[in-house]
């Protein structure tokens, strides 16, 4: 009877723990940190092989090659008309020239007379090196006469074997109406394009779906098919309602672990408003999308949670994904978070779930995201504007993020090189730096008396006054205390070497202690608005004693980053202020953690 008892007490408290572990949110140690400095608007490009100037640029992607390089393809209006790729091999701060790929041309349709476009270029690299780069063509009037509208309009497909320097003559290999084409090569081979299939039409309004489609011969064949068409294609997602249905505007990416695929869709018409959109669709690894197809293309699917909303807070369209290379997923999508428009950034983690961390490059619609190594991504979108003659026109917009991660510190002193010495683009340290040019780098180490705190400002006009109402570093600091709640710490630093240390009591700031370090270098001067400055370091040994002791195995610490920054050499107005975006800097919780080996 006892070991009956013992028995099932082991199996309720193991029952508890399983059901406790399904039902935390798995942490996303990462955040991205958009860099101004690498801010570019392109309004226009050279487009070599033409001979002109391109002055509409739209639907951009971005994405790393193997050889280091930058790909960029775009299309030159909302819904065409030609194709183009440049590149750049300096991590994009300088682009090439474009190469016009495809062009409109003239030709008759069952609507008559007529002209073939080409809208929505998007590429991936393939595991034998070839770019394949696919983009919708359609017969500009022949899409619109709808009883023939699958047969005037497909995929073409182009490679290039020189990491897009050159392509190769472009093939049709798939037939029927549709937007978006999007691929992903999974472990074993299998090439996969993903379609918005808009092949019903009812009362002239477009009820889509989003399919795929398969080669298992490097992209000669798809279904088995030199040509596929939209009857061969597979359903993997689709919504409907009372009036309509929907999905489209896939891409996907392949979960570590063998955890199967991954695919952010809008749920969108051109006519209808749905009140959850984007979502993230997923298969497991041995469905591979081969689920009850049949059902999903005649009443919807797949059902929760292979189909859920990207995050509760946010109502967006165009989704795009990545996989970073520490196998988190990373959606970018154009819409509104929290009631802010934007182009926002959501990290989910390595299973495609829990997506938070929300952060915002820039307000546009239309773009891409890929992890570039070195802890950056960069981000691209479509903005539209106005020219200096009042016409609508549209821009390319690119940007890097750092990719802060969760700090694993080893005991010890914290080596610091010289200012000038400091490389800006590789390194470990945490970055901030969206708002303004100027930026601030922090690292960490400790011994068992401190913990030492490293920071680099870098400012063309270095200022300083007291610590905060300055050009200053600042850390937010928090240590989970024995009854569960956080003891929090404010430390900041000037280019004075000026430093305060401040504890959290009852929602405000008490200071514990002040100094100044003697560890500072300034190259420029302070206070002089008249020179241009590189900026500042400075290095803090703060006594373990003033932040609840040494740290022991059961701590938990976790930090946010932020920067002051003052445009003027001036004691009024105070310093402005960034805060680590992706992060409420009243919810330890959400800051990343400093784990003390």
């Amino acid at each position: 009877m006892k070991t009956v008892m013992k028995v099932s007490l082991l199996f309720c408290v193991l029952s508890f723990f399983a059901l406790y572990a399904k039902g935390q949110k798995a942490e996303s140690n990462v955040r991205i940190s958009w860099d101004y400095n690498t801010y570019q608007e392109m309004t226009s490009v050279n487009v070599a092989n033409k001979g002109f100037v391109e002055g509409e640029l739209h639907y951009p992607r971005v994405k790393r090659l193997s050889d280091g390089s930058l790909l960029m393809t775009f299309n030159n209006d909302h819904y065409g008309w030609n194709i183009y790729a440049r590149r750049s091999e300096d991590n994009g701060k300088t682009w090439s020239d474009a190469q016009m790929l495809r062009e409109k041309y003239k030709e008759s349709s069952t609507a008559g007379d007529d002209e073939v476009v080409f809208v929505n270029p998007e590429f991936i690299e393939l595991q034998d090196g070839r770019i394949m780069l696919a983009y919708q063509w359609r017969y500009k009037k022949g899409y619109h006469d709808i009883p023939n509208t699958n047969e005037n309009c497909g995929v073409e497909i182009m490679f290039s074997n020189d990491k897009g320097k050159t392509f190769s003559s472009p093939r049709r290999m798939y037939r029927g109406r549709c937007w978006e084409p999007a691929m992903l090569q999974l472990p074993s081979g299998e090439i996969q394009m993903y379609i918005t299939s808009s092949q019903e039409v009812v009362d002239k309004v477009s009820n889509p779906r989003t399919i795929v489609i398969r080669s298992l011969d490097g992209g000669k064949t798809w279904q088995g098919k030199k040509v596929a068409t939209y009857k061969d294609a597979e359903p993997v997602s689709r919504s409907f309602d009372e009036r309509s249905s929907y999905d489209g505007m896939p891409t996907a990416v392949w979960l570590d672990d063998n955890k199967g695929i991954a695919m952010p869709i809008e749920v969108w018409s051109g006519r209808f408003v749905v009140d959850q959109t984007p979502m993230v669709v997923k298969t497991d690894a041995d469905v591979n999308w081969r689920g009850d197809q049949k059902k999903i293309a005649n009443e919807g699917g797949p059902e929760y949670p292979y189909k859920k909303q990207l995050n509760k807070d946010f109502v967006g369209y165009g989704p795009y994904s990545t996989k970073l290379k520490t196998g988190e997923v990373v959606v970018i999508s154009n819409g509104q978070y929290k009631g802010e428009q934007g182009i926002w950034a959501f990290i989910g983690d390595k299973k495609a779930d829990n997506f938070r961390f929300a952060t915002s490059p820039f307000v546009g619609h239309w773009g891409s995201i890929d992890d570039i190594g070195g802890n950056k991504v960069i981000v691209s979108g479509t903005a539209n504007y106005k020219d200096a003659s009042n016409k609508e026109r549209a821009k390319v917009l690119v940007m890097t993020g750092r990719l802060n991660y969760s700090k694993d510190i080893a005991k010890g002193d914290l080596s610091m090189p010289a200012v000038a010495q400091f490389d800006k683009d590789n390194n470990d340290y945490w970055f901030l730096g969206k708002k303004t040019q100027a930026s601030t780098f922090t690292n960490f180490g400790y011994t068992n008396e401190s913990l030492i705190i490293g920071t680099y400002y870098f400012d063309r006009n270095i200022v300083a006054f007291t610590p905060e109402n300055s050009d200053a570093s600042i850390l937010l600091l928090s240590r989970k205390n024995k009854k569960g709640g956080y003891d929090n710490y404010k430390i900041a630093v000037n280019a004075q070497g000026k430093y305060t240390v401040y504890h959290e009591e009852n929602y405000s700031w008490r200071l514990i202690h002040k100094g100044v370090t003697s560890d500072v270098e300034v190259v420029g001067t302070i206070n002089n608005g008249k020179d241009k400055d590189l900026g500042y370091s400075a290095k803090l040994k703060i006594d373990w004693a003033l932040l609840g002791g040494a740290p022991t195995a059961d701590d938990v610490f976790r930090a946010h980053l932020r920067l002051h920054y003052k445009d003027r050499v001036a004691e009024k107005p105070l310093a402005l202020q960034e805060s680590m975006a992706g992060e409420n800097s009243d919810y330890p919780e959400e800051w990343l953690p400093l784990i003390f080996r």
